[in-house]
């Protein structure tokens, strides 16, 4: 090439030194191809900064996105022992903001144990091919409270190593919105005054329980209670009081019925308990009969002193009854039977023809 150069301007490699005029020729090809070299280096030196720049940006630009939306993300080459994650992902693990590795053994064992082996085999799955996997998991709490994050798990092939997989991942804080949830569901299943099972919610889980009580060869019993002498409290002191009286019954019987026996306010002042049970008739009646002793203990409302008692009826399923309603209507039966025999008792539901 030099040589090629150097005939342009009449200069013949193989001949003697060159004239005057030759050289001053050289000197300006030399300068031409220097200046247009510095400019060249110019261009690819601020191509590189303006490079670096654009990249800084958009990852301060990621960062920014990521901790507004409570998102972390996550990289992960199989074979290797932790991950390298971002900076909110740091912050959701609790770590140092400037964290960077995360040990996959320290991962795992953050997150609940019900939700552990889950995460485990997701990972080990998205290893071994190509996979795009969600689901939620649970950390274990800090403070006392479980936190909620939504995990996404993506496997490719890398470009550069043939038949290797490099996995990465999100987490997102959905906290929040799973204790939204929650308090939506306790306002549905719930009796507002109480905090009972209201009668919906009550009524699922009595259907539940018919379909399992075959498998465990138990009795299902509903309770049906109603109270005795509220309408007059009512009446007298007013519904605050009669309010807080509800209140302080259905305290009560949380207090005397097992906690695994759901607990339901039918409406108005009467209530419904579902027990499942291996011990017949004289087993429920020793349960109805710890309740009417806690009900007849005298309640304090605003400092005043104020009884009631309770009628309770009680029907078996499936012997009193083979669906949900029937068996409702069984121990509402047998209530006002204890209601006509004189109040403060317990009667189970008899067939017309047995009474």
């Amino acid at each position: 090439m030099l040589a090629r150069q150097l005939r342009r301007i009449g200069i013949d490699p193989h001949a003697g030194p060159p004239s005057a005029a030759q050289w001053s020729a050289l000197l300006a090809l030399t300068g031409e191809t220097y200046a247009e070299y510095e400019q060249l280096v110019y261009l690819v030196t601020r191509a590189e900064r303006m490079s670096t720049d654009e990249l800084q940006r958009s990852q301060s630009a990621l960062a920014e996105a990521e901790q507004i939306a409570g998102l972390g993300s996550w990289t992960w080459q199989p074979g290797n022992d932790t991950l390298r994650i971002s900076s909110t992902l740091a912050g959701l693990m609790q770590l140092p903001a400037n964290t960077r590795e995360l040990s996959l053994a320290h991962w795992l064992d953050s997150v609940e144990s019900t939700d552990r082996v889950l995460l485990h085999d997701s990972l080990r799955h998205a290893a071994r091919q190509e996979v795009s996997l969600c689901g939620e998991l649970r950390l274990q709490g800090y403070g006392g409270l479980p936190r909620w994050l939504q995990y996404r798990i993506v496997s490719r092939p890398m470009p550069d190593a043939p038949g290797t997989l490099a996995v990465s991942g999100t987490l997102l804080d959905i906290t929040e919105r799973m204790r939204a949830e929650e308090q939506v569901r306790t306002l549905a299943f719930q009796d507002p005054l109480t905090g009972l099972y209201n009668r919906a919610r009550f009524f699922d889980l009595l259907g539940s329980a018919r379909s399992r009580v075959h498998e465990a060869q138990e009795q299902l019993a509903l309770l049906f209670l109603d109270l005795d002498g509220f309408k007059e409290i009512n009446d007298r002191h007013g519904h605050d009081a009669g309010d807080q009286l509800l209140r302080q019954v259905a305290e009560r019987l949380r207090g005397t019925v097992s906690p695994h026996d759901p607990l339901c306010r039918f409406g108005g002042d009467e209530f419904l308990v579902l027990i499942r049970s291996k011990g017949g008739e004289p087993a429920l009646n020793a349960v109805a009969q710890q309740i009417l002793a806690a009900i007849a203990v005298p309640f304090d409302v605003d400092g005043r002193r104020l009884s009631v008692g309770v009628s309770i009826g009680i029907a078996v399923y499936p012997r009193d009854a083979m669906n949900t309603l029937d068996l409702v209507r069984a121990a509402d039966t047998a209530m006002y039977q204890a209601k006509q025999q004189g109040k403060g008792r317990v009667e189970f539901h008899r067939p017309a023809a047995a009474i």
